[in-house]
């Protein structure tokens, strides 16, 4: 019996395949929830800033509020008080490395 040989092609010659092409997605969507004053709320967010941008505000706040009363050194504070306190200002410290090494 003869072997006959087709020309046989399983896969295409050209393999790039565009994948979602003219797609774009976001990776996070935060809904902070229905709010009481939603006017107020944006306004606020469009006149003082982002939450990002007031948290930092308070937490600056609060770095000077620990530093002028000797919190640290308070013989009334627990030691997981005390504990809560550095772990906050040492997240402080780790923005403010952060922003300064933006400019």
């Amino acid at each position: 019996m003869e072997t006959v040989y087709l020309p046989l092609q399983i896969a295409p010659a050209n393999l790039n395949q565009p994948i979602l092409p003219n797609w774009s997605f976001n990776l996070f969507n935060v809904n902070m929830g229905a709010s009481t004053h939603a006017a107020i709320e944006q306004e606020a967010l469009q006149t003082v800033g982002s939450y990002g941008k007031q948290m930092g505000h308070l937490a600056e706040a609060l770095e000077v509020i620990i530093g002028k009363l000797h919190l640290l050194e308070s013989k009334e504070l627990s030691l997981s008080e005390k504990d809560a306190l550095r772990i906050f200002l040492g997240d402080v410290a780790a923005v403010r490395k952060i922003k300064d090494s933006h400019g």
